[in-house]
């Protein structure tokens, strides 16, 4: 009987420890990268890494925020951010979870670890009695929209841009 290829990794999800940020940032570059041809706004300001890191010490603190890496033995191979947030005080439906970032370096990714961490936000969000998760993909991310479509995400809204020209 031949082991998974996670099993021959002994690949885990753990927790983020603020000793790990430098090596999210590093995965979320590539993330960031990835973006870029899609939309240049996704190119990194000069600050982003610090504010990110940042922000990430805050989410790793946080009581309604989950932040994990895939690791093998110490090396990481991924990262994701999850969150609690409300809606708008005029629905009947407050509380729902995000996911505000799932990746994978690209070496690594179609091994089965980004199932492994969403199970791992799934089931946080499924303890803390969340019944509904939403995230944002963008529109031309086909390789993300097909994992999201994969593991049952489907769309209920489209956010829409127009650039603002100084004169019209």
């Amino acid at each position: 009987m031949t082991d998974s290829i996670l099993e021959r990794m002994k690949m885990e999800v753990v927790r983020a420890l603020k000793s790990d940020i430098p090596a999210i940032l590093e995965i979320w570059k590539e993330l960031m990268d990835f973006h870029v041809p899609f939309d240049s706004r996704y190119t990194l300001s000069d600050g982003a890494e610090e504010s990110m890191g940042k922000n990430l010490e805050r989410l790793i603190e946080a009581e309604d925020a989950l932040v994990i890496m895939a690791v093998e033995n110490t090396k990481p191979l991924g990262f994701g951010i999850a969150r609690i947030r409300n809606y708008p005080p005029v629905f009947i439906k407050q509380t729902h979870g995000t996911i505000e970032d799932l990746a994978v370096y690209s070496e690594h990714r179609r091994k089965g670890i980004g199932e492994l961490m969403l199970k791992e936000m799934l089931d946080w969000f499924r303890s803390l009695g969340i019944d509904r998760v939403e995230l944002r993909v963008a529109s031309m991310n086909t390789v993300g929209y097909s994992f999201w479509r994969k593991h049952g995400f489907a769309d209920y809204m489209h956010i829409m841009y127009r650039d603002l020209p100084e004169v019209e």
